[in-house]
């Protein structure tokens, strides 16, 4: 048994010493529990740097090591490596987890020790998953070279974004253990005054890695958007949005000890909906339903196993102690912040749970049937009138107050918000906006962006820390203004190019020079250029055939610009033996370059001046305003019917008439114009679309996450919270 498998072992004995003796601790941990919890945090401490020794080593005895690397990686890449596969991730998740924990250890509330007991069960759920598929499990010889990494994930925010993700999973695991450790102490109460920072910190983390893999799925895979509702991809959604509206719970109860049972349930819901979505992702059940589902490893039992579980003792613990937590009835008052925050939180919960529903549509469809997934219409049918709720909601709530601000009072001061909501919407009307819901969209988000503007400079007072729940509602009507113009208004084509040819669209004279070779297939790119008016820019797109996945992969090419973006994704690129032939039938014009060509007839049975015996076909040729005949022939020789290259009169272009079909009237003609060479084995199959405003989704995230943080950061200053 090598190092990393005994670490791993150890660090689960002493979990399970922690669950079992430290199960009736309640008060500030016992100084044995910090002093074994440290141990097992060293423990998945060294066991990471361990694996990542192994990667930078080239150990590839080791079967995770031979599995996603490989002796040519870069040094960023053989990191992130370590987190590339079902077993690191796992032992990643398990890392950020254990360092989470210490923060757990010098508490003096009363929900401290179980709430240890409790993280620690998060803990063990991981370390059992490694023991079964080991991250360290050795091969029978040593290879000379690993197998490589994923070309998709030889990029930069790979080294970013799953880590972010599982900080964001390790976090929610503590305020599901307050929540737990809150139902079983019966101190409610003190599970809503202590989980508040831990919430928004899940909620920053949790948010970031979503967007930053959004933004990396628009950059890398070429298919031009950022979300396609991949079941990946909903499996961080749905308890980001659970724990969205936990952090708005929170912020009612530190007003008026309300939302008491909602915000429990919202605490342990979220994680046990991070447990489920591993447990989709990674069982193999949506393989073909996720074009990046992970494979079956044969740890579904236990993934199962520890999913009901969980689940069960969770809902018993609800059912039976929410039953004597005490409730307040809410306010029906439209006009009160109280009202505003709990419309916002159902909100949040009804979308988690549509989302859900479609996400788990293919093991609910398998119970009575055909197993089957939704559609993408599905997904947009019930973001679009949710998101125009929020955000018309959000228009009015920053001028709310507790108690009900009054309807006069309410709607003065947010006139200034609607009045540049509805220039925004005449805006959009004369942009050619004209679908209805669009223009409510447009409204209410830019009524959301401009009324919280209008809350930082009145009550902020240059505040940064008043700032931050404003600048989230201000990031989140920027994200849907910025998704509405990219993926409802934008417009693409399809150009095909010659090496040397130019084509206009968008603006742009798009000349494809040449496919560029690097030392791998990967580093080869092809040379694009794109000139408007004095501005010239440089294009390097990627296509190439992969090994690894054995397919074609595709990188696009983005050309930014604050009102959006000009994206270009190669399609296909090959030998092209006709690509400077036409193919011509009798009375129907085709186009070649300027020209439009209509074969009108055949010419037979003329001598040629060798005595051979010659055909010909008379073509209409038509550019610009001239027009004028041409007849290419064929003459007869040893070999059969042979092209005799022609002038076209007025020009240095030569044709040739390469195949004559007579029972289908056709002909094939070949063109070789000095002027434009055209190389007989190469085209280039390139998509060109734009994406208005897509910068605005990014700026959005970028907002939504700082207030996030914000938030964080204050709850944790006003949260007493001692190291």
């Amino acid at each position: 048994m090598n190092l990393g498998n005994i670490l791993i072992y150890l660090a689960t004995a002493l979990g399970v010493i922690l669950v079992l003796a430290g199960w009736r601790s309640s008060e500030r941990p016992a100084k044995w529990q910090r002093w074994t919890y440290l141990a097992m945090t060293a423990c998945i401490v060294v066991a990471t740097f361990d694996l990542l020794y192994l990667f930078l080593a080239h150990q590839f005895q080791y079967s995770y090591v031979y599995g996603y690397s490989s002796r040519d990686l870069p040094l960023g890449y053989l990191i992130s490596s370590v987190w590339a596969g079902q077993e690191g991730t796992f032992l990643i998740w398990a890392f950020f987890g254990a360092l989470l924990g210490l923060f757990l250890l010098n508490r003096r509330d009363e929900l401290a020790g179980r709430t240890l007991t409790f993280f620690v069960i998060t803990q063990l759920f991981l370390l059992v998953l490694m023991m079964v598929k080991s991250p360290f499990a050795m091969l029978d010889g040593v290879p000379p070279d690993g197998r490589g990494l994923n070309p998709l994930l030889q990029d930069p925010w790979m080294v970013i974004h799953p880590p972010i993700i599982f900080i964001g999973y390790a976090a929610l695991a503590i305020p599901f253990a307050q929540a737990m450790s809150g139902m079983i102490s019966r101190k409610f109460e003190h599970f809503a005054a202590i989980s508040f920072p831990w919430v928004a910190f899940s909620v920053a983390s949790l948010g970031a890695g979503i967007f930053i893999g959004g933004f990396w799925a628009y950059k890398v895979l070429g298919w031009g958007g950022y979300w396609g509702w991949d079941p990946v991809e909903n499996a961080s959604l749905i308890p980001w949005l659970t724990a969205l509206a936990l952090l708005h719970g929170l912020i009612l109860f530190r007003v008026q000890p309300k939302l008491l049972k909602t915000n429990l349930f919202l605490a342990v819901a979220s994680y046990l909906l991070v447990v489920y979505g591993t447990f989709l992702t990674r069982s193999g059940v949506l393989a073909d339903f996720s074009v990046h589902s992970f494979a079956d490893l044969g740890i579904n039992a236990y993934l199962i196993i520890y999913m009901v579980g969980i689940t069960a003792i969770s809902l018993i613990m609800l059912a039976v102690r929410t039953a004597k937590v005490p409730t307040m009835p809410i306010s029906r008052a439209v006009n009160s912040r109280e009202f505003g925050l709990v419309f916002g939180l159902l909100l949040l919960v009804i979308t988690a749970g549509l989302v859900l529903i479609g996400t788990s549509a293919p093991l609910l469809t398998g119970l009575t049937g055909q197993a089957s997934n939704v559609t993408i219409d599905y997904y947009n049918s019930i973001s679009l009138p949710l998101g125009v709720l929020l955000v018309l909601a959000l228009t009015l709530s920053p001028f709310l107050i507790f108690g009900g601000t009054p309807w006069n009072e309410l709607l003065r001061q947010a006139a200034p918000a609607l009045f540049i909501a509805c220039l925004a919407t005449i805006g959009a009307v004369l942009l050619g906006v004209m679908q209805w819901e669009h223009l409510i969209l447009v409204f209410g988000a830019t009524g959301a962006l401009s009324s919280n503007l209008i809350a930082i400079i009145r009550y902020s007072h240059g505040a940064v820390f008043r700032m931050g729940g404003h600048l989230t509602h201000i990031g989140f009507a920027l994200m849907l203004i910025g998704i509405l113009g990219s993926s409802g208004y934008g417009v693409s084509e399809r150009l095909t190019l010659y090496p040397g040819q130019s084509q206009h669209a968008f603006g742009y004279d798009i000349t494809f020079n040449k496919l560029v070779e690097g030392k791998t297939l990967n580093q080869s790119y092809l040379d694009l250029e794109l000139d408007k008016g004095s501005t010239r820019l440089e294009a390097k797109p990627k296509l190439y055939y992969s090994d690894y996945t054995q397919s074609v992969m595709r990188n696009p090419a983005i050309v930014k610009g604050v009102l959006g973006d000009l994206y270009l994704a190669p399609l296909d690129h090959q030998a092209d033996e006709a690509a400077n032939m036409v193919t011509l039938h009798k009375g129907e014009p085709a186009n070649y370059g300027d020209w439009t060509l209509t074969f009108t007839q055949f010419q037979m049975g003329s001598h040629s001046d060798g005595g051979g015996m010659s055909a010909s076909a008379l073509v209409s040729a038509v550019r610009g305003g001239d027009s004028l005949e041409i007849a290419p022939e064929m003459v007869s020789g040893p070999g059969g019917l042979n092209p005799v290259p022609m002038t076209i009169p007025g020009t240095d272009v030569t044709v040739s008439l390469e195949a004559m079909q007579v029972e289908s009237q056709a002909i094939q003609l070949s063109f070789n114009d000095p002027a434009h060479p055209v190389p007989a084995n190469e085209i280039l199959a390139l998509d060109v679309a734009t994406k208005p405003l897509v910068s605005w989704v990014w700026a959005g995230v970028i907002l939504l996450t700082l207030g996030s943080v914000i938030s964080f950061v204050r709850r944790w200053r006003d949260t007493d919270v001692e190291a």
